[in-house]
């Protein structure tokens, strides 16, 4: 087979522009991939990834966090990892319960104090490098830093 048996032609979903793809399964596969699948072109990719990226940014800065600073690359990606890493904190926030009032506040400053240390992270590259933190990871930060919070009080 030859690298042209490969190479299929195909219509973005957006704007109907044909371009060309390259597929490495076999040419049955391709064929259904071919049809089957939505397929945009360079253009609408990045201007969907844009419009993304923007409302990500629009909705973390409206929360106190800061635009992001990188390639566009990095920073589309940053916004995204910065929004799941958000949503993680949120969800353990919420999955606790407390036996105390006094415990509950403590609680609320310590996470109040850990969004206070991300919110100064305003570069790509540090939410890509700290993609892979777990609710396990930000419980045991948040823990820290209401120990810490409670040795000063």
């Amino acid at each position: 087979m030859t690298d042209d048996e490969f190479t299929y032609v195909v219509k973005c979903h957006t704007c109907y522009a044909k371009f060309k793809v390259q597929l490495f399964d076999s040419h049955e596969k391709n064929l259904f991939l071919v049809d089957k699948r939505d397929w945009y072109c360079d253009k609408c990719k990045k201007a969907y990834f844009s419009k993304q990226t923007e409302t990500l940014s629009k909705a973390h800065q409206d929360i106190g966090f800061p635009v992001l600073t990188g390639t566009d690359k990095m920073v589309s990606w940053g916004e995204k990892i910065r929004a799941e890493l958000i949503n993680k904190v949120n969800y353990l926030q919420q999955s606790l319960s407390f036996e105390t009032e006094e415990a509950k506040q403590q609680s609320d400053r310590a996470f109040a104090s850990f969004f206070s240390e991300w919110q100064k992270q305003a570069t790509a590259k540090w939410w890509i490098d700290n993609r892979r933190m777990t609710v396990m990871d930000i419980s045991k930060q948040v823990k820290k830093l209401g120990d810490d919070l409670e040795g000063d009080g």
